[in-house]
């Protein structure tokens, strides 16, 4: 499952001015990430945090700033992330490239592939993306929708829409939650670093199951120059937490890990991220993601091979949905009246896909 940035179930603007994206927006805090030796990741690569800092615009592209046996694959200004097995390659999220370079890239990529005899996938990656893979030979799957807020525009869902929303709210003002931000790559704060790892020690012992111990794992203080944390209090003690990565590409923010523990006040997580959406937009920042919602539209697919496929999922969904929760959490996402629904897709090479490259891919999103 690719990372979720929510967790369940009036908001004061505050000042604007000189938060982490105005500072890095300015130039005034490095964009390198931390030291990571290769060849087990390629985070170490200035080369690489450069391109990710000029063109990783999909929210999803932040993790490649975490550790990871990271490959990387270069043609003219652009660059493919992936990670490889002895017979696939998973390519994570969209090339970091300027946009009339992505079919040379995509192509060069590929052919390299076929050379080493490797099938590829390439991971939620956008529509633009996935049009070009598809003229390279590659087939294109939809496979759900990211939530984007245009922060110049959005606001707390009103009217009727909106009720569910404003109820939680109020439910968690009534019992006394307030919401607090934290800016790691400021200043760091032990003694508030303890409170939100305390949460999500308690969310995590709450889940009773293994947890990702990749760099898809729950890490909110990792890569603290890029992020911000969000407190939820009631009484004085943490209840709720939510890490949000900064992604300067695309002068965003990506609500990356939400975490709550399990006695939290209903609605402490609502107020928590409309707090942090409007203290994102009072700094200037263009936009904010959630994290993909999974199956949503899967019945509206781009590639004509692909459409008998998105009926079948669509139909299987509904009758398991009880158990995975696409549709819950989708549902949640939109509670937050989101300005857009950005389709993401896996593109295959062959566009058969092997056994071996939906192997790999498996373990990449389950590990």
């Amino acid at each position: 499952m690719l990372k979720r940035a929510v967790a369940e179930d009036q908001t004061v603007a505050p000042a604007p001015g000189n938060g982490l994206g105005s500072r890095l927006r300015a130039g005034a805090i490095s964009g390198n990430g931390s030291a990571i030796a290769p060849p087990a990741t390629a985070g170490s690569d200035s080369i690489l945090l450069d391109k990710l800092t000029a063109f990783g615009t999909a929210p999803l592209s932040f993790l490649l700033r975490y550790q990871g046996p990271w490959r990387t694959f270069s043609l003219a200004s652009g660059i493919v992330c992936y990670l490889e097995s002895a017979r696939a390659a998973v390519v994570w999220t969209d090339p970091l490239c300027p946009e009339r370079e992505l079919p040379a890239l995509l192509e060069g990529f590929a052919e390299k592939m076929r050379a080493e005899r490797r099938s590829v996938c390439l991971v939620a990656v956008s529509e633009q993306t996935a049009r070009v893979a598809i003229e390279v030979g590659f087939s294109a799957l939809k496979i759900g929708e990211e939530p984007w807020f245009d922060l110049a525009r959005w606001h707390p869902p009103r009217g009727d829409r909106g009720k569910k929303f404003r109820w939680a709210v109020n439910h968690a003002r009534r019992f006394g939650v307030e919401v607090a931000e934290y800016e790691p790559g400021e200043k760091r704060d032990l003694a508030v670093e303890v409170e939100v790892l305390d949460v999500l020690e308690r969310w995590r012992a709450a889940l009773k199951k293994r947890e990702s111990n990749s760099f898809m794992r729950t890490s909110p203080l990792e890569q603290a120059a890029f992020k911000r944390i969000y407190i939820a209090r009631r009484n004085g003690r943490a209840e709720a937490a939510l890490s949000c990565a900064y992604i300067p590409a695309s002068d965003a923010w990506y609500l990356e890990d939400s975490f709550r523990v399990p006695e939290s006040v209903n609605g402490a997580t609502e107020l928590m991220i409309a707090e942090a959406l409007t203290h994102l937009a009072a700094d200037g920042a263009a936009g904010a993601a959630f994290a993909l919602a999974p199956m949503r539209g899967v019945h509206e697919q781009l590639d004509p091979r692909a459409r008998w496929i998105g009926r079948v999922l669509a139909r299987t969904i509904r009758r398991v949905d009880h158990r995975y929760g696409f549709g819950a959490m989708a549902r949640y996402e939109a509670r937050f009246e989101p300005s857009e629904w950005r389709p993401r897709y896996l593109a295959f090479l062959p566009a058969f896909p092997r056994l071996a490259v939906i192997r790999a891919t498996l373990r990449v999103l389950s590990v």
